[in-house]
């Protein structure tokens, strides 16, 4: 079967774009992550990332987290059609041919964008094809479509692995090892994934009128118990962002406004505990202001040291 597109693919595209995957607005997120995670690696190896290497870095980004959607709508195809039937692909908005074959274009223009990046190629091309294996579902799917916890536990990982690869871009880009310094270059790892972690968490939380079929933390844990995991799974985080402070000398600004963004979501969990409903249980929202948080505190705190 031709991988070509019919007539209106650009159409069909923009339209899914829009509603799935705003291009400016997740360029510009990756923008942030990237210049942000920069920062802290370039206090610890003190050199500052060039522009190329920050491009490379946001328009690589941009393209896995792109990849890993167009990827979860060829996946759960049938989980949507009976759960979601007015998504895009199941409503027939875009069709399965137009999903491949961006799945395909965005592909190729990630590899190439990154053949240049010397030892750096080799990272990209692993976080490729854990992707390529978390759509096979690690080829055990029965098992993994009826156990959300063992699917985040063989998923999540992309996190941590797409953020190493930014650490061996930078290292690439500077000429320098990227095991140097490890430990802390880990940390800052850990505490961006722990975020990221939290928002995967946040956003399959439900009130008890919100639960059916689709499989949630809020079922598998109760309410309170998911809701306490992801306060944990956050306060984790801004422990490791203020012992970071003191190990880099980071300016005071890092650890207040990390520090409102970790008030906010403090308060949006009491809220849906104390009165949960359909409105409070929008946990996503408030690690969505966590994670930009922690990258506007990283580059406020920069220009003012």
């Amino acid at each position: 079967m031709s991988l070509l597109p019919s007539k209106g693919y650009l159409k069909r595209m923009r339209l899914y774009f829009r509603e799935m995957y705003p291009p400016g607005l997740r360029v510009f997120m990756s923008a942030l992550l990237c210049i942000s995670f920069f920062g802290f690696v370039a206090r610890i190896e003190g050199f500052e990332a060039t522009v190329v290497c920050i491009a490379i870095a946001t328009l690589s980004v941009f393209c896995v987290m792109l990849i890993l959607r167009l990827m979860d709508e060829l996946k759960d195809r049938e989980i949507d059609a009976q759960l979601f039937p007015t998504r895009p692909l199941p409503s027939g908005m875009v069709l399965e041919l137009d999903i491949k074959f961006s799945l395909v274009f965005v592909t190729s223009f990630y590899v190439l964008i990154n053949l240049c990046t010397g030892k750096a190629l080799w990272m990209a091309l692993a976080v490729l094809a854990y992707s390529v294996l978390m759509f096979r579902h690690f080829f055990v799917p029965a098992l993994l479509r009826r156990n959300l916890l063992l699917t985040l536990a063989t998923h999540n990982p992309i996190i941590p692995l797409l953020l190493w690869y930014l650490v061996t871009l930078y290292s690439a880009d500077q000429g320098v090892r990227a095991t140097t310094h490890i430990t802390l270059k880990l940390f800052v790892i850990v505490m961006y994934w722990l975020v990221l972690l939290s928002w995967e968490l946040s956003r399959k939380i439900r009130s008890e009128e919100e639960e059916d079929a689709y499989v949630t933390y809020s079922r598998i844990f109760g309410r309170k118990g998911a809701v306490i995991l992801t306060a944990a799974v956050q306060s984790i985080a801004f422990l490791i962002g203020i012992a970071l402070t003191f190990k880099l000398h980071l300016s005071a600004i890092f650890p207040l406004l990390f520090g409102i963004g970790f008030i906010i979501a403090m308060a949006g969990h009491v809220r849906f505990v104390v009165h949960p409903n359909t409105i409070s249980s929008k946990l996503r929202w408030y690690a969505e202001a966590y994670a930009l948080s922690l990258c506007i505190a990283q580059i406020a705190g920069s220009y003012s040291s």
